[in-house]
């Protein structure tokens, strides 16, 4: 199910270590699903509060796409890098420091009497979510050893991250109706009761990396590469793709990766080793990671339709997201049961068939039924097909990574499901604003989506073919 090419030249690993001791295997599972929550709710809780920021703070409407923007810099562009900082120091260590800058990070946006000072604190917070999401994957799956656990307590993990996801609109919406600076201390309060629980369950690791082991013209390339990429996607989206900062940061980018490469080529020890990407598995789980940014950017549209278009306030908005969220939060698991009995492409495929059908509705029903029935029913086959997508992809590209690659593998996932999001919100985005005249923009940003979908589920019918081929021999 989870085995590299055969084509793919052998990929040196260390000798397995035998599992680390573990007080309670429940209170780490619920120290690093805490933690994911904790990262993924952040990407979208501050979306409902932006206009009450907007109105406390002054800020412009260019200035304040930033609060979000900023978040996505710093968790995209430290997820390569915290994904090797926990192959080769103590994880428990990086985790519990990375979440005490999460809380000092969202103490000092709560604070904030201007909107510099939020933005840093967003920026922080994503760099912070940068380091501890690798951290907690990597304590997971050293945790959890054989396949059957290991699946079970993925689909776990995953589902509180489907549910920070697609729950964060909601929980920001009602802590925005509170105060905006809610939405930031209350998950400081949350992440420091994390820190102490963390403290206490998480067993100690010996640490891998010896003085002048970590690559850092390697780590300084990727990351500076992946800020620019994530920057100059956030700006297309904002500003355009003739904006100069746009054209810049890609440009750099585009530098930055090929140079990167060449540096891991001739390493003794490189950041990322390249023979990793000759993982069939991973690299074709990186690609259709795409489809997070299709669902991120659904929701993006829906948004302005449903509050632009239909006057829904802000609230109300997020709760039209509630049933796709519940849905994806109380049968991920299962979807992770699915893999280990059927395999994690074939499983993949049948949630992707689903996202497109909902998708497919409701661009071809917008305005012409009720929007509460396709909203139902998108909502059902979205979060369902959520449920299964996101954890068989995870568990692809993860299962084949060995106990010191655990980290390096979780932050290229991740990475790949940050920038993916980048690349396709900056592209409907564009396709939106050449639309116009009633509801053109949102039918031509839902194309955009469903497009993007249906070609991920090519990829992962290819992945499915593979996989019975593999049965079958």
């Amino acid at each position: 199910m989870t085995e590299a090419s055969p084509t793919s030249p052998p990929i040196a690993r260390a000798v397995t270590p035998p599992a680390p001791m573990v007080k309670s295997l429940p209170l780490l599972l619920l120290v690093v699903c805490a933690v994911q929550f904790l990262d993924a709710m952040d990407i979208a809780s501050m979306g409902p509060a932006l206009p009450l920021v907007q109105a406390d703070l002054g800020m412009t409407t260019s200035a304040l796409q930033w609060v979000v923007s900023a978040y996505a810099l710093g968790f995209g562009g430290f997820l390569l890098l915290g994904g090797r900082l926990a192959d080769l120091y103590n994880r428990k260590k990086l985790l519990i420091g990375w979440l005490a800058v999460f809380v000092v990070a969202s103490v000092l946006g709560g604070i904030a009497d201007n909107g510099v000072v939020l933005v840093v604190a967003r920026l922080l917070k994503g760099v912070s979510a940068g380091i501890t999401a690798p951290a907690a994957m990597a304590i997971l799956l050293d945790a959890f050893r054989d396949e059957q656990s290991r699946n079970r307590a993925l689909g776990t993990f995953l589902a509180v991250a489907s549910a920070g996801y697609s729950l964060g609109l909601i929980l920001g919406g009602l802590m925005a109706g509170v105060s905006w600076r809610l939405v930031l201390f209350a998950p400081a309060v949350a992440g420091l009761l994390v820190a102490l629980l963390a403290a206490s369950v998480v067993p100690s690791q010996q640490e891998k990396g010896k003085s002048g082991s970590l690559d850092i013209l390697g780590a300084v390339t990727v990351t500076a590469g992946a800020v620019a990429l994530v920057y100059g996607l956030s700006r297309a989206a904002s500003d355009g793709w003739g904006d100069a900062q746009t054209i810049g940061s890609l440009i750099a980018a585009a530098v930055l990766f090929p140079l990167f490469a060449l540096v891991e080529s001739r390493h003794p020890a490189p950041l990322v080793p390249l023979a990793v990407f000759r993982k069939g598995q991973l690299t074709r789980a990186l690609v259709a990671m795409l489809f997070f940014g299709a669902y991120v950017s659904f929701q993006f549209v829906l948004t302005l339709y449903y509050q632009e278009q239909l006057h829904w306030s802000p609230l109300e908005a997020g709760l039209a997201f509630l049933l796709g969220g519940v849905l994806t939060a109380g049968t991920a698991r299962y979807g992770a049961a699915l893999v280990t009995k059927y395999g994690a492409w074939p499983v993949a495929t049948g949630g992707l068939v689903l996202l497109s059908i909902g998708y497919l509705g409701w661009v071809l029903l917008m305005g012409q039924v009720d929007p509460l029935v396709t909203l139902f029913a998108q909502q059902l086959l979205g979060g369902l097909g959520f449920a299964a997508v996101y954890p068989a992809l995870n568990i692809a590209a993860v299962g084949t990574a060995a106990p010191d690659e655990q980290g390096l593998v979780s932050g290229l996932f991740n990475a790949g499901a940050q920038i993916g999001n980048g690349v396709v919100i900056a592209l409907t985005a564009t396709v939106f604003s050449l639309s116009t005249g009633g509801i053109a923009p949102y039918r031509a940003g839902l194309w955009t989506v469903t497009a993007i979908t249906l070609a991920v589920t090519v990829v992962a019918l290819a992945g499915a073919a593979r996989h019975r081929q593999k049965a079958a021999a």
